[in-house]
């Protein structure tokens, strides 16, 4: 494969192929960042709270709101707004533009303080709801209660956020949407420093609410530039806003399927009893943050970047090159997602005790949440194409498919953790997450295959075989050089040069079998990279 054959593709399935090339490059370097910022977030969490109960009530004072959130507001906005706006700006019309826009975030205003005032009444309804073994346990019970209060704050913040973001993607800005994120992770690395050790936990909260804030207003001159003006003005009888609500309803669907797959596993933990120093909510917690990093860092940047001009084609009607579009997606995330799963796989163990050991983070915890990594890691590459294939849908405007596979999956997904759970312990619960990501990965996609017509399957074939082989010979290198050992002397500093080493190595062979197997997407990186320095 040639780099003008690349900048072909690439052109073919986005709005122009140095747009996309800068995008990605921005975005993938700004990901890379945060996420990098996220885990020094949890590496300072760790320290303070370890695995205890009082995380454990953190998790779900979050996650409650968070789902709120993301139902009403931030994930509906991020799936129907992109389209909406795509269809605005394809009549080129600036004022029509300006009223949309300014609606929608009237309607974001609105429902997040009725959101939040609503919040504060049902929390005690809510939490035993969402984590029933807590109700055993009056004071993490009442914790939680008070932790999912102030979380509903952060959230309005959040939500304003993903407005933000939305809108200036949707325009094809990508910079400060990109450097938000690491606004919001400095801050709350700081606060959690400055607040953890004088106030607990509830620290943490503080330093959440903090940080969305934060992530709002880095955005907020980007936004003027751009031509938002804000203003409260409401008219749900506009065409755009009828098409937002109609859309919005089969997105909320989809998103409370989404939300409640991925809470299934934290419901069942609730119910695993506490052994000394690691409940076993925190630990799933900590090994979903350290799995979701490279998803984030990766997947969710190709889709980012692919998911304007997936909305472009697919409202052009070009079907075909929107199959294109998702084959590049798809291959991206085989080649990027899957040396790292097996990675994760085979040294589960020293990744967590380099990251999470120190502090009130013991020995018993890093076994605890290894297990559960290697579940979750053995599906990182299923997580990470369901973001691809889901922008497909959306493009689409198709809600209905995502939301129906999705609603078995909640099913069969709380039936493999009540019987793993028992098994396996909370690894099981990760387990169970992971069989149903391939079986619904796996059906959506094969459901878009007929509705694109296809979707390049051969050519993803070849290149996952030559990506599979790339990954066991680096694997091999790997575990070659972490059972031989460097000359270093012992400590915690020595390991990680270690597993560094060794993973660097490991890298450096997997691009050079990728190299000499010609796997496409060597060839896509380059371009990518050569733009980036032009």
């Amino acid at each position: 494969m040639t780099d003008g054959f690349v900048g072909d593709e690439v052109a073919t399935t986005t709005a122009g192929s140095t747009r996309l090339a800068r995008a990605a490059s921005l975005l993938a370097a700004a990901t890379v960042a945060s996420r990098m910022l996220g885990l020094v977030r949890e590496i300072v969490v760790a320290a303070l709270f370890g695995a205890s109960d009082a995380k454990a009530a953190y998790v779900i004072g979050y996650y409650v709101p968070f789902f709120v959130q993301r139902l009403l507001l931030g994930g509906t906005l991020s799936i129907v707004f992109i389209p909406t706006l795509a269809d605005v700006m394809a009549r080129r019309d600036e004022a029509e533009l300006r009223t949309v826009t300014t609606q929608l975030f009237s309607a974001v205003v609105v429902i997040g303080i009725l959101m939040v005032v609503a919040g504060q009444v049902v929390a005690p309804w809510l939490v035993p709801v969402a984590a029933p073994g807590f109700v055993a346990n009056p004071a993490q019970l009442d914790l939680t209660i008070s932790l999912t209060r102030l979380n509903f704050v952060s959230m309005f913040f959040l939500a304003a956020s993903v407005f933000a973001t939305a809108y200036l993607q949707a325009r094809s800005l990508f910079t400060a949407p990109a450097i938000a994120p690491l606004v919001f992770n400095v801050l709350t690395i700081l606060g959690t420093l400055w607040l953890g050790p004088r106030l607990g936990i509830t620290g943490l909260a503080v330093a959440w609410i903090i940080g969305t804030a934060a992530q709002f207003f880095a955005q907020a001159p980007a936004l003027r530039a751009a031509g938002f003006r804000y203003g409260l003005t409401l008219r749900w009888t506009h065409p755009a806003m009828r098409t937002v609500a109609r859309l919005a309803v089969p997105a909320m669907l989809g998103l409370a399927i989404v939300e409640i797959n991925a809470y299934v596993g934290r419901f069942f933990a609730s119910l695993l009893p506490t052994v000394p120093g690691v409940n076993a909510v925190a630990a799933l917690d900590y090994a979903y943050s350290i799995a979701q990093a490279p998803v984030g860092i990766l997947a969710i940047s190709v889709a980012t970047v692919l998911f304007p001009g997936m909305s472009q084609l697919a409202a052009a009607g070009d079907r075909e090159a929107l199959g294109r579009t998702t084959s590049v997606g798809l291959r991206s995330v085989l080649f990027l997602m899957l040396p790292v799963s097996a990675g994760l796989m085979l040294f589960a163990t020293p990744v967590v005790r380099l990251l999470f050991e120190r502090g009130e983070f013991d020995p018993g915890a890093t076994v605890a949440v290894a297990a559960c990594l290697i579940a979750y890691a053995a599906a990182l590459v299923p997580m990470a194409a369901y973001y691809v294939i889901t922008r497909t849908y959306y493009a689409l405007h198709n809600m209905r498919t995502p939301v129906a596979t999705g609603a078995g999956m909640v099913v069969l997904n709380a039936l493999l953790a009540a019987v793993l759970m028992w098994v396996l312990g909370v690894a099981g619960i990760a387990a169970a997450t992971s069989i149903v990501s391939f079986i619904n990965v796996g059906l959506l996609l094969w459901l878009l295959r007929a509705s694109l017509g296809g979707l390049e399957g051969q050519r993803i074939i070849a290149g996952l075989a030559r990506v599979v082989l790339a990954t066991v010979l680096a694997m091999v290198v790997w575990w070659i050089v972490m059972r031989t050992g460097l000359p270093l002397p012992l400590g915690r500093a020595a390991e990680a040069v270690h597993l560094v080493v060794a993973g660097g190595l490991a890298s450096a062979v997997y691009l050079g079998a990728c190299v000499a197997l010609r796997v496409e997407e060597v060839d896509l990186l380059r371009a990518l990279l050569r733009r980036r320095s032009s």
